[in-house]
């Protein structure tokens, strides 16, 4: 009898012990959220997309560890944020995803089960590994992203902690149908005529309308649809027609497909002209328009850039006449890109240090300015006195998809950066072709600019470059001046008052036009110990040299550019090419 007790005695001793080495090994490495225990999520990528869908995921998705949940149903769980300062997705709130740190009898290392779903859990989507409440307000680019319901998980899964040791790689999938039409607008059709208000897809569905692009996106269920069934219903604003399409035939929609649609929009008329299916690429094709509408990879694309060391303002609007803005879009952070308003940004965006860089783009072949002599110009403007580097291809403004190869004769971007002192650095003008005004007072009273861009084009234009440099009072060395034809008051006043420019080459041999050169080096150099003036040849020099202005009765070439005069050296290309 006393034996068994004892013996009973020593069972408890080794269960109690084996309980304590399980909480050692199991429970501690559970609760604790030292950086040894707590999972990472290394990358995020989405399954079914097409080539053109590179960038990273950037919604907020929930994470499970679901063989903790079953073990210990504690700390198992949490909401994961992309951070655009670091790349890196991050864990938010109190509640931590950690390893179940454990190993089986024979001392392996357990694997464990992972699952993840985005959009997070709201009362209007009931989110869930299983379920979803499809919103049917998918009217904005932001509301379109949590209509999109993802699972995923990592590959393998279960995974073992020592596979992972940068972290997870999850797998999402899309459980959901995509629907993207391409509106093709005929010429009855204006601008304004059509809204998201005014569309309707699957009977009750806002969809996101691209105004910029003409696109209409909704995300939509994956199930069998009849002839009986409406795919679309357009009302316009200007007109009071109401139109309704159902589908041409009987279409089923599978999870993670798109459905691209061309539509023809007219005033008594819409069609569809064409049907296809594709991956998930944020894709609308048009076999009609031979185009493609491609919310694609961007990353090698040259946006107008803007990137301060510190938090700046930036403000984007008309200054004469109340002329509107339309085809511009901004973006913070690489974050969304957000619209314009016709009226401008008035109230200034941050941006710059940690708020990150501000990128702008459009797609407006006119470019920034209407109207002659600087009249409706947009100006863009900084808030505080923080220096502002600009980078990027100035034609991204005028069809950024297409901005290499994109026609700029019709294009102004007059006054575009005028009395932006905090400016520092200029972006890419690689036009060859040029509207007249095209870079009127582009730069004017940018007292910080200390390179201009490059200029090559050789096409000018009636007052293309006036007054483009004035007042640089930083600016040392003029760009290279390739036309060999000039035209009216091309150069008018292009360097006047760039107090400490050095250094001009202006390679015309015919410089006849009206006033091309007329104050082009007014007040500039004079603060620089020297200056050297490099022309095409002789003949050019003594012509400009002798030459008056008629308008104001002032010499073309001052006389602190004259050779040999006050630390001035000409030089001829034909002589030194």
């Amino acid at each position: 009898m006393l034996y068994m007790k004892k013996k009973k005695i020593f069972a408890l001793m080794a269960a109690a012990l084996s309980l304590a080495a399980c909480s050692t090994n199991d429970v501690a490495d559970i609760t604790h959220d030292d950086a040894d225990n707590v999972v990472n999520v290394a990358s995020v990528t989405r399954s079914g997309e097409g080539a053109s869908t590179t960038s990273p995921m950037t919604a907020p998705f929930h994470l499970i560890n679901i063989t903790q949940a079953t073990k210990r149903n504690v700390n198992f769980e949490a909401d994961f944020t992309y951070d655009n300062n670091t790349n890196q997705y991050a864990q938010t709130g109190d509640s931590k995803v950690v390893w179940y740190n454990v190993k089986d009898a024979d001392g392996n290392e357990i694997p464990n089960e992972f699952k993840a779903f985005s959009p997070i859990k709201t009362d209007k989507n009931n989110a869930s590994l299983e379920t979803f409440n499809l919103p049917t307000d998918q009217s904005s680019a932001t509301l379109l992203q949590s209509a999109d319901w993802m699972t995923g998980k990592p590959d393998p899964n279960p995974i073992k902690k020592s596979a992972a040791p940068s972290g997870l790689a999850l797998n999402f999938s899309h459980n959901y149908s995509k629907l993207c039409f391409n509106v093709v607008p005929q010429e009855d059709i204006t601008e304004s005529a059509l809204s998201s208000a005014d569309i309707n897809v699957l009977g009750s569905i806002k969809p996101y309308y691209n105004s910029t692009f003409k696109t209409i996106e909704a995300i939509v269920e994956p199930k069998d649809y009849t002839t009986n069934d409406e795919i679309i219903q357009i009302s316009l604003s200007n007109g009071g027609e109401s139109y309704a399409l159902n589908f041409l035939q009987a279409t089923t929609f599978e999870a993670g497909k798109q459905y691209n649609y061309s539509l023809k929009l007219g005033h008594n008329a819409i069609t569809i002209s064409s049907v296809s299916v594709s991956d998930w690429e944020d894709k609308i094709v048009s076999s009609d328009e031979d185009e493609a509408w491609i919310r694609f990879d961007d990353s090698n694309i040259e946006y107008i850039t803007f990137t301060a060391d510190s938090e700046q303002g930036f403000k984007f609007y008309d200054t004469l006449y109340g002329s509107t803005l339309s085809g511009f879009e901004y973006s913070v952070n690489n974050g969304e890109w957000i619209t314009i308003p016709s009226e401008g940004i008035t109230e200034a965006i941050p941006f710059g240090g940690e708020k990150g860089t501000l990128r702008l783009r459009g797609k407006n072949l006119n470019g920034t300015a209407t109207g002659e002599n600087g009249s409706n110009a947009k100006i863009i403007s900084f808030t505080n006195n923080v220096p502002v580097s600009c980078t990027g291809d100035i034609r991204t403004l005028l069809d950024y998809k297409n901005y290499t190869t994109v026609s700029t004769t019709n294009a102004r971007f007059t006054s575009l950066f005028n009395n932006c002192a905090q400016l520092t650095s200029a972006p890419k003008l690689p036009a060859t072709d040029l509207h007249e005004e095209g870079y009127l007072g582009m730069f004017a009273g940018c007292t910080s600019l200390t390179t201009a861009p490059e200029l090559p084009a050789t096409n000018l234009r009636s007052k293309c470059y006036q007054a483009m440099f004035q007042g640089c009072t930083s600016l040392t060395t003029a760009p290279k001046l390739k036309a060999t034809t000039l035209q009216s008051q091309c150069y008018f006043r292009m360097f006047y008052g760039c107090t400490i420019l050095n250094s001009v080459t202006m390679l015309a041999t015919d410089v006849s036009a009206f006033e091309c050169l007329t104050n082009w080096l007014y007040d500039a150099g004079t603060g620089a110990q020297s200056r050297t003036l490099k022309l095409k040849n002789e003949t050019v020099y003594n012509t400009i040299k002798e030459t008056t202005s008629s308008l104001y009765r002032t010499p073309i070439l001052p006389d602190l550019w004259k050779s040999g005069t006050n630390g001035a050296t000409v030089i001829y290309e034909d002589n030194n090419p």
